[in-house]
């Protein structure tokens, strides 16, 4: 029993001794970072204090609020990332009796380490590149995780803070690498002294990526990976377990082989552009370069491409010498030197080699150019390089140079002359488009667009015209007035090369047509004629003013007027007389002259700024020619003339146009058919106008009785109102405006018409009627059938005619035919029999049944005129005692009324 309690007490002592020599213990005011476990803060958190507090940024604990407040396990406390990702910062102790803060407990960091690659001679960050197998290498850490190597506790050799992990291009992973030593540095546990460190030590010579062993060598060419990873306190299977963010960045270098290689995203290229190849190799280590141009010259026309002169990376010879370079003999060329391998013309050949050292990734592009004196051939390009004394690689690609093609385009084959031409087109063998022109009476070798009278010399840029572009792509504008070109057809020559018609074997080309016309100014068919007050539109097409203008002249009885109207590029031009100022125009016969300045662009006459006189450019600028203006003023159709004349002399170039107008007084009229409608219907009135189409009236119908009467009488009014537009008719325009059914009682009515934007106007008297009744009569006969007619047994005496006396009015006085009995009438119908059948003779009853029943009809349509009057009488009769009883109407009112009452009974 003693032994067992003994035991127990000994257990009891040690055990808690472990736990506590286990445990990471956090001293007041240190650091914890997201993800740790198992920390004991119970330093950090002493009585009375048994909670934390977190003040937001800016605060001031003891007198602020806490933003929160979070109860802890002192001697095992984690700090989970869900929890504590968006409260890092200071926490402070706190006092939950009396709610009062203590002092900073510890501080919640996110861990951080960032890894770059530098390279140990130079110490330069090579991180992401390449560099040559055999390079010293060494790891550069960025971490905020010094601070655990601080803690009580903590020893370096048994704990760590992170691994460093290299991913091998086989898909392996290394924990130790080798170094210049031949001592292999473990790349585990490592425990940063400062927030920045190197590993392994600089003194160890770094990562070997060159070492050996076993004959070979320990690192494959190819990308490594290196991560690092958190050792401490399960911080890494937490973190990678939860989705709080954190900050741990690794790099990757890729380690080159020793083999030298040359490339190029394409092996055939269009003469007159340029191209790059891609060359790979040991960074640092040098690399020849040649174009094997066979049996070529190097002459113009007979060239291999050649390298673009000042390049990064890229060494030449000077065209004068040494040729250090060049004198350099491959290889696989049978000791020949560099320079007896390419042609020495031109720039002694100095153009066609060179000696490239690839950058720390291991490659360098290399740009070469090819011109229109580039042969159109294959060639081969090819490198070469040393490395490791006598290990020599090399590499080809081959090229082929291929001739290019020209276009040239424009908008249209016929222009007139002193319009612009835009001309356009691709050229795939220069940069450059050289443009020339034949045609008739210029050189036969060709002129220069722009001057076609210059002959074009081969060889001789300037003396061509050049559109520029974008290497592909070419655009010119040709401003065809400045040609001193006569109307005619032309040849245009694009070609990429500054050649003469007479030396275009050599190169691609293109030829386009143009014909070149004089130019014109036209109106198109239109109004004549415009009412005061009426806008005009003259609208016309012009040719050789681009986009220019053309001067209208408009001479009238008193009157002149100068402006101009622009003309748009597809010659369409619109000159509007405004509607104010044909107001102000007298009634009349005007001229319109449309003045086009032909080729030079320029009127060559026009009118001085006071409008007094008309000048010219002949015998000298400004030299007056007539006047508008002031006493002597030519007007009218003598200042159209004087224009004309004077535009048609042969110092002067412009053209011009002629159009008459006249202005008129506006005029509306009503159609008197228009003037005169029955009440049946709806009611249209209408007319004509010489006001413009699309105008509008304003129609005014009032009862014509309208008048003061006296507030006894009562009198129904009616009258309407509306606007029409005005119609484009055949010789003349009309308007109408439509009254609805009903609008409109019986009577008279005065209609007045208005122009809206005008002085136009008129009336009338429109007088609407009394439908007139119509009887129909409608007799229903039984024909007889031949058999009855054949045998004499006809019963034409018994037949009967059903008549239905039908009357149309548009007032109620009438009866409906609902209301008006159906009336039999019988009566004889002769019937039309075949011509072969004897017609039996008729007797005297039947002449007497016929009478008869005429009669009979004659007595209906008495009767219902009878019955009409009558129900009209009954009608007055009650109007007039509801007035004797109401108004009491003065009896010579009633003798009126009583000559009127006779008068409709007459």
């Amino acid at each position: 029993m003693t032994i067992r309690f003994l035991i127990l007490i000994a257990l009891f002592l040690i055990i808690p001794g472990l736990v506590a020599a286990t445990s990471v213990v956090i001293p007041p005011g240190g650091d914890v970072f997201l993800g740790e476990e198992g920390l004991d803060v119970r330093a950090a958190v002493p009585a009375p204090y048994d909670e934390i507090a977190f003040y937001p940024p800016g605060s001031s604990p003891g007198r602020d609020i806490p933003l929160d407040i979070r109860h802890l396990e002192k001697s095992s406390f984690s700090v989970s990332p869900n929890l504590y990702s968006d409260r890092t910062g200071s926490w402070y102790q706190w006092d939950s009796r009396q709610a009062i803060p203590g002092s900073i407990a510890f501080n919640v960091r996110e861990p951080r380490v960032s890894v770059r690659i530098l390279q140990r001679l130079t110490m330069e960050d090579i991180s992401s590149g390449t560099v040559p197998r055999g390079s010293d290498l060494l790891f550069q850490m960025d971490t905020n995780l010094g601070s655990v190597a601080q803690r009580p506790g903590y020893n370096p050799a048994s704990d760590g803070i992170f691994d460093l992990l290299i991913s091998t291009p086989g898909g392996g992973t290394l924990t130790a690498v080798e170094t210049k030593t031949g001592s292999s540095i473990s790349l585990t546990r490592i425990t940063p002294q400062d927030s920045l460190q190197v590993f392994p030590a600089i003194q160890t010579g770094g990562w070997d990526t060159g070492a050996v062993g076993s004959g070979n060598y320990l690192y494959a060419a190819g990308m490594y990976t290196i991560q690092p990873k958190l050792a401490f306190n399960r911080v890494d299977e937490n973190l990678k377990s939860t989705s709080a963010g954190y900050n741990i960045r690794g790099a990757s270098i890729t380690l080159g082989s020793d083999r030298t290689t040359i490339g190029t995203r394409d092996d055939q290229v269009i003469r007159g552009h340029s191209f790059s190849v891609t060359i790979s190799g040991t960074p640092g280590v040098p690399v020849y370069f040649w174009v094997d141009a066979g049996s070529r010259t190097g002459s113009p026309g007979d060239q291999p491409p050649m390298i673009l002169f000042a390049q990064e990376g890229v060494s030449q010879d000077s065209p004068d010498g040494p040729y250090l370079i060049g004198s350099y003999r491959p290889t696989s060329e049978g000791g020949r030197s560099i320079r007896e391998l390419v042609p020495r013309e031109p720039y002694n050949g100095v153009k066609y080699y060179g000696m490239i050292v690839p950058d720390r990734n291991g490659k360098r592009t290399l740009e070469l150019r090819t011109t229109d004196q580039t042969d159109d051939a294959r060639y081969t390009l090819k490198v070469e390089s040393k490395s490791g004394g006598s290990n020599i690689h090399t590499d080809e690609i081959p090229i082929t140079v291929q001739k290019g093609s020209v276009s040239v385009a424009t908008g249209k084959d016929v222009y007139a002359i002193g319009e612009e031409v835009r001309l356009s087109g691709h050229n795939s063998e220069s940069c450059d488009t050289y443009l020339f022109i034949t045609g008739p009476n210029l050189p036969s070798a060709g002129g220069r667009l722009d001057r076609p009278r210059q002959a074009v010399t081969t060889g001789n840029p300037s003396s061509f015209t050049t559109a520029s572009g974008d290497c592909e792509t070419w655009d010119y504008r040709l401003y065809t007035g400045e040609l001193g070109l006569d109307a005619g057809t032309y040849t245009i020559y694009a070609v990429p090369a500054p050649v003469s018609r007479n030396n275009l074997g050599s190169v691609p080309y293109q030829t386009i047509s143009l014909t070149l016309k004089r130019p014109y100014v036209s109106l198109m068919p239109q109004e004549t004629e415009v009412a005061k007050g009426d806008s005009l539109t003259l609208t016309g097409m012009s040719s050789g003013v681009g986009s220019g203008t053309v001067a209208v002249w408009i001479f009238g009885r008193n009157y002149f007027r100068y402006d101009q109207a622009s003309v748009e590029r597809d010659g369409h031009f619109e000159y509007e007389i405004p509607g104010w100022q044909t107001n102000d125009m007298v009634a009349g016969q005007y001229v319109v002259i449309i003045q086009h300045p032909m080729t030079n662009g320029e009127f060559d006459i026009w009118p001085d700024g006071q409008r007094q006189l008309v000048l010219g450019r002949y015998p000298y600028s400004g030299a007056p020619i007539f006047r508008v203006g002031g006493p002597g003023a030519l007007m009218g159709s003598d200042g159209a003339n004087a224009l004309i004349s004077a535009l048609n002399s042969a110092y002067i170039d412009d053209t011009y146009t002629r159009w008459d107008i006249r202005v008129m007084s506006p005029k509306i009229t009503l159609n008197s058919t228009s003037l005169r409608q029955d009440s049946d219907g709806p009611v249209k009135i209408w007319g004509t106008t010489n006001l413009g189409a699309g105008k509008r009236l304003m129609i005014e119908v009032s009862d014509n009785k309208f008048a003061p009467t006296r507030k006894e009488i009562r009198d129904d009014s009616y009258g309407f109102s509306g606007t029409a537009e005005i119609q484009e008719g055949v010789g003349e325009r009309y308007f109408s405006l439509t009254v609805p059914k009903g609008k409109l009682a019986p009577g008279e009515y005065r209609v007045l018409v208005q122009a809206v934007e005008s002085e136009a106007t008129t009336s009338g008297l429109l007088t609407i009627t009394e439908p007139t009744p119509v009887v129909t009569i409608q007799p229903t006969i039984k024909p007889e059938t031949p058999a009855q007619i054949e045998n004499g047994s006809s019963n034409r005496s018994n037949e009967s005619v059903n008549v239905t006396p039908t009357v149309r009015s548009s007032t109620q006085l009438i009866p409906t035919i609902s209301q008006v009995p159906q009336v039999t009438l019988v009566t004889q119908v002769q019937t039309l029999l075949p011509v072969a059948t004897p017609v039996p003779e008729q007797s005297d009853d039947r002449i007497f049944s016929l009478v008869t029943g005429m009669g009979v009809g004659l007595l209906i349509a008495g009767l219902v005129v009878l019955l009409v009057y009558v129900l009209r009488r009954k009608g007055d009769d009650e109007s007039e005692d509801v007035t004797e009883e109401e108004d009491n109407v003065p009896e010579e009112d009633e003798r009126e009324e009583n000559k009127e009452e006779e008068n409709e009974e007459t």
